[in-house]
């Protein structure tokens, strides 16, 4: 028997013992004098000049493809392509390399590897991919920790600090599946988190999230946006706000989509900031207090690469200079986003991103070959919707998810089709079906799109 099965059969209150003890040793791991040294020498960097960040970029560059010349994947690949580690200017040098993809990283992990760090150093780490293309790797302490580092940097700014209790709305399995009655959460008192499962939240659990809620009273939230929007619809659906209002509410490992967040923060009345970021430390966005998402330019070498298939979108290419045990040079996300011309009211000098667009599989082909994104706008004013996905089997046809709402109708059907086929045209053979639910991933992210093209 396994620990997880051994946590099954655990009474609650022992599950919250053993939520501890992991929030304990993971807190302890990431969060020392160490990281404490890091986050203060990063404060400084979002409004930093332009030469200082400069200056920085270039330092962290140089040694990360010094560290990568010693891994044979990366001494092969910069013979092959005539890389020059000690250029002048090795942001453009670095642009000789082909764009390096998910699936190369998985074939060839044992050769990128640093064989001059040892092993008694690494840490394991992963990625789940909403695809099911999950990813396993290892990074030194000191990348975890500055990861961590610059994502309590950007809690800071909405003023998050390590003692704020947070409800978490994710993909952790806290709560056994077979479990039928409440609590569906756990708590992490030494991560200072109750942790809510995704995988109970329904029409009939709906009202006890809701009242853990008003019992604990989180100044934070922080999920998954299709989760956080399903309980807004809950809430809202309620009639009756929660007794205290959170100060904020954050979201991550999933695209945040105009309705969605225009849901949460009608339900919560409070503020909702997205962040992006992952595992591989290899691009990282963060929102301003302003509203602004702003790349780290401290953190990573962030690229926009143009994406061949869709027009004024791009592909998010990063390398992970904080990382010498697996350099990942100009390594392909999949996610996509828009960029802005705006100039920022703010004062942080990090470029600004108009969208975060998701991933390649969060669009649909028209039968002439088109690719067509965001189409989450179908969707803005059909609040009578509680949830909805777009399947699509063929070019020819779209399939739309939809999980009722009480005040559903006929009408809002029929302003469903006539969105979608305003959209997509009259090529495109557009159905509904109904589900009392839809399906997550492992990991318990929502998919916007799932298609079969």
């Amino acid at each position: 028997m396994n620990s997880e099965d051994v946590y099954r059969y655990l009474p609650v209150a022992l599950q919250n013992v053993a939520c501890s003890l992991e929030g304990w040793r993971l807190t302890t791991r990431r969060y020392n004098r160490s990281f404490e040294v890091i986050k203060n020498n990063l404060r400084g960097y979002p409004t930093a000049t332009a030469s200082t960040c400069g200056e920085l970029r270039r330092s962290r560059l140089l040694g990360h493809v010094d560290a990568a010349r010693h891994c044979p994947f990366w001494e092969e690949r910069f013979k092959q392509y005539g890389v020059d580690a000690l250029a002048t200017n090795l942001e453009e040098e670095l642009k000789k390399l082909p764009v390096l993809t998910k699936m190369e990283v998985q074939d060839q992990a044992g050769k990128i590897l640093n064989p001059n760090i040892g092993e008694g150093s690494l840490l394991s780490s992963h990625t789940s991919g909403t695809t099911g293309s999950g990813l396993v790797f290892w990074e030194t302490a000191a990348a975890e920790k500055e990861r961590w580092a610059v994502w309590w940097r950007y809690r800071e700014w909405h003023n998050i600090t390590q003692d704020t209790w947070c409800g978490y709305f994710g993909g952790r399995s806290v709560v056994p599946l077979g479990q039928s009655r409440p609590p569906f959460w756990r708590l992490n008192y030494s991560g200072r988190q109750i942790l809510f499962s995704g995988y109970h939240l329904s029409d009939s659990t709906a009202e006890e999230y809701l009242a853990a809620l008003d019992k604990y009273s989180p100044p934070w939230l922080h999920g998954y946006p299709s989760l956080l929007s399903l309980l807004a619809s809950y809430l809202l659906e309620r009639g009756k706000p929660l007794q205290k209002t959170p100060l904020v509410i954050t979201t991550g490992a999933e695209s945040l989509l105009p309705q969605q967040k225009n849901l949460i923060q009608k339900a919560f009345s409070c503020p909702v900031r997205q962040h992006y970021g992952q595992a591989e430390s290899v691009a990282n966005i963060s929102e301003c207090p302003s509203g602004h998402l702003h790349v780290d330019e401290d953190f990573s070498l962030v690229e926009f690469v143009p994406h061949d298939d869709y027009p004024d979108v791009y592909r998010i290419v990063g390398t992970n200079w904080s990382n010498p045990a697996f350099p990942l040079i100009r390594y392909d996300t999949g996610d996509l986003l828009h960029c802005t011309v705006m100039r920022p009211t703010c004062r942080m000098t990090g470029r600004v991103v108009e969208s975060i667009d998701g991933r390649r599989e969060d669009y649909v082909v028209l039968p002439s070959g088109a690719r067509l994104g965001r189409l989450d706008h179908i969707f803005k004013d059909l609040t009578e919707i509680r949830e909805a996905q777009i399947y699509q089997p063929n070019r020819e046809t779209l399939i739309f998810r939809v999980v009722k709402r009480d005040n559903y109708s006929i009408d809002t059907e029929r302003r469903l089709l006539y969105e979608a086929q305003k959209r997509v045209g009259q090529e495109v053979r557009v159905k509904v079906e109904y589900l009392p639910s839809l399906e997550r991933s492992r990991t318990g992210k929502l998919r916007f799109v799932v298609s079969e093209v």
